[in-house]
């Protein structure tokens, strides 16, 4: 049995990161994990461009599990904002950029992050990457 490590950068309509508007939520590309994995973490980074945070500039994020096709409509389906797992807050009055890494169950068929930008004023740049471990 071996074990292995493996980093899978996640992306936002292809890209590493997303500018978040103030006031403002996205949603990633699905991320699947090996099935092999038998734990992984999840790295959040959020970052302020070009201006100074004020109170009140957080970033939420929250992983949306989807473990198939609950109403056979032949189509996965996640996890809705309202009721998906909260990984972490960021805030970046307290530390800019501000960046936390969490484990995260491995489980689920496939998942999506949802970042919730709660700054009433700025933009914020947002990226994350998943770091597995993973048995063959």
């Amino acid at each position: 049995m071996a074990v292995s490590k493996a980093g899978q950068q996640v992306t936002f309509s292809s890209a590493n990161s997303v500018l978040v508007s103030a006031d403002s939520q996205t949603t990633s590309d699905a991320i699947t994990l090996s099935s092999n994995s038998v734990a992984a973490q999840i790295t959040l980074k959020s970052d302020h461009t070009g201006v100074s945070p004020s109170l009140g500039d957080t970033v939420d994020s929250y992983i949306l599990y989807s473990t198939g096709d609950p109403d056979g409509s032949t189509a996965d389906e996640f996890d809705t904002s309202g009721h998906a797992l909260h990984l972490a807050i960021l805030d970046l009055n307290i530390e800019d950029p501000a960046q936390k890494t969490v484990d995260i169950p491995v489980s689920a068929k496939s998942f999506k992050i949802y970042i919730d930008n709660n700054s009433s004023a700025s933009s914020i740049t947002c990226s994350a990457e998943i770091y597995e471990t993973i048995v063959s």
